[in-house]
């Protein structure tokens, strides 16, 4: 296993597990940002307390609570350099959501859910992550909760970006 794989699970295992040694992984002054393709403003955590509180439900254990359980899936892991030449990783995952109450103000009325993202980490000289970005596509989320969002084609000739189909 690479050096890169083993970080990305250990990585998921921690949040989704324990936000305690999830958050031992960061260093105190970690950049975190969070994109989802419907927001328009990015979710970053200042501080490792904001940090926590981002993470605290990716652990949840209570199937009751609407909080949701979540799993991530390591698809890829891929060594990459960060800024000053500090090492990164390049994480592909897919997110599975049960037993969430709602998605973004949906009600997801019991519904399993699920889409692909990717993380990308740049540590320190420890190797701890100092850095966090993630995007990842909730167009399908929407689209699994009935939502009527489209996804067009650009790149297909002739594609009307304001039909219906």
């Amino acid at each position: 296993m690479s050096r890169a794989t083993e970080h990305a699970e250990r990585w998921t295992q921690a949040i989704t597990s324990d936000t305690d040694v999830a958050i031992t992984l960061y260093t105190d002054d970690v950049r975190y940002e969070d994109h989802q393709d419907a927001d328009q403003v990015p979710d970053t955590a200042p501080s490792k307390a904001d940090l926590r509180e981002q993470l605290a439900p990716y652990s949840n254990k209570d199937a009751d609570n609407g909080m949701g359980i979540h799993r991530f899936e390591v698809l890829e892991a891929i060594e990459t350099t960060g800024g000053n030449g500090s090492q990164a990783v390049t994480i592909l995952w897919r997110w599975t959501g049960e037993h969430l109450a709602g998605y973004q103000g949906v009600p997801t009325e019991g519904k399993k859910l699920t889409t692909r993202g990717q993380t990308w980490h740049q540590f320190d000289a420890d190797g701890r992550i100092d850095r966090e970005l993630t995007n990842w596509n909730d167009t399908p989320v929407f689209q699994q909760l009935g939502l009527p969002v489209r996804t067009p084609h650009h790149w297909e000739k002739d594609v009307d970006p304001g039909s219906s189909d």
